[in-house]
C-alpha cells in the first residue's frame, strides 16, 4: 500500500498532490498580501 502526502496552504488550507503545485498556488496569496501591505503604506502616508 503506497501513502500519498498531501501538501497543505497555509493561507486557505486547499490541499495539493505536489510541493510544485503548492508553491504556484501560494504565489496566488503573496502576490494579494504585498498588494495589502502596498495600499496600507499608501493609507498611512496620507494621514501624515
Amino acid at each position: 500500500m503506497r501513502t500519498l502526502a498531501m501538501h497543505q496552504c497555509y493561507y486557505c488550507e486547499q490541499l495539493f498532490d505536489s510541493k510544485e503545485d503548492l508553491y504556484e498556488h501560494v504565489e496566488v496569496h503573496s502576490d494579494i498580501e504585498r498588494n495589502k501591505e502596498i495600499m496600507n503604506r499608501k493609507k498611512q502616508a496620507r494621514k501624515k
